[in-house]
């Protein structure tokens, strides 16, 4: 199985293109709105021959095919993942339909905690990212959430360290308010304010994963 953590080891020689070079090249110079990427994800992501194609090259243990993306049925501490969420609205103001989170804890596997970066202005997520990358945790309280498995639509996406300063800038976060029973959108600069409010309010740790990683 690819690491989805660690070094990276994809050189331009193999040949190989990740998901989100791929989808930034299929971009190209234009402006995207949300939805296309969305979608771009969806495509490259589902693609059942490419999946596996990918899984059989991972098995190979070549070292120019280590750290690619991979879907995953349950998460893994110390990872990043994208995937779609419904959340029990009952306790929350809103959330976030497609998080990107690092995983900080399992309990058994329905439930884990974790960071959504989403929860960050984009040109302050660097900052976390590379903090996680050389092995520390330090993120805003406000981004840490319970997140129950079976609200979980799909896969995970285990996103390579590679990606992640690509992953952090992605347009993607959808978040939703619900109102007598309605959700409805929530802007996301209004998310990255109240965030800001308690910025400093912060969990800070070693970033430490037994048996995983570099």
């Amino acid at each position: 199985m690819a690491t989805g953590f660690g070094s990276t080891t994809v050189t331009q020689s193999s040949g190989y293109q990740t998901i989100f070079q791929r989808i930034k090249e299929k971009a190209g110079n234009q402006e995207r709105s949300l939805g296309w990427y969305r979608n771009a994800i969806h495509e490259e992501t589902l693609s059942v021959p490419k999946i596996l194609q990918q899984e059989r090259l991972d098995t190979l243990g070549a070292d120019k095919y280590e750290d690619q993306n991979v879907l995953r049925r349950y998460v893994l501490p110390g990872h990043v993942y994208l995937f779609s969420y419904t959340a029990k609205m009952k306790y929350l103001e809103y959330y976030d339909r497609s998080p990107l989170v690092y995983v900080i804890k399992t309990i058994g596997r329905n439930e884990f905690f974790g960071a959504n970066l989403h929860y960050i202005k984009p040109k302050r997520r660097f900052q976390p990212i590379s903090k996680l990358q050389s092995g520390m945790v330090d993120i805003p309280k406000r981004c840490f959430h319970k997140y129950i498995r079976s609200h979980v639509d799909g896969m995970f996406l285990d996103l390579a360290s590679s990606e992640w300063n690509t992953a952090i800038l992605l347009p993607v976060d959808d978040f939703v308010k619900e109102i007598n029973g309605m959700l409805y959108p929530v802007d996301n600069k209004d998310v990255w304010d109240d965030t800001d409010e308690q910025y400093y309010d912060r969990v800070k740790a070693r970033h430490l994963v037994k048996n995983y990683g570099s």
